[in-house]
């Protein structure tokens, strides 16, 4: 039998995380809504400009589907982005 052994804050960091990525996989497959509008898209990451929107889906930054000219954002990649590019206060 092998034993880990972690420190103290990285355990509740990876417990976090887990916890985290848990919610966002529940939430993804029963939210009533997962793919959003260019608009809703915007509006969930606070900007304005479609240049930004069109810069996140090259650099692959957020999930999209397209079919045509229609474009729709996944909403739990978009919550991630945001989750992971989080500064500041500690997340526990």
């Amino acid at each position: 039998m092998k034993v880990i052994v972690f420190e103290e804050d990285s355990f509740y960091q990876l417990i976090d995380e887990l916890t985290i990525r848990t919610i966002r996989n529940v939430e993804k497959r029963y939210t009533e809504k997962e793919w959003i509008n260019e608009i809703e898209a915007k509006e969930l990451l606070g900007i304005k400009s479609k240049s930004k929107l069109q810069q996140l889906r090259d650099h692959l930054n957020i999930e999209f589907s397209q079919f045509g000219k229609i474009i729709r954002y996944s909403k739990s990649s978009i919550l991630d982005f945001l989750e992971s590019n989080r500064k500041g206060l500690s997340k526990y």
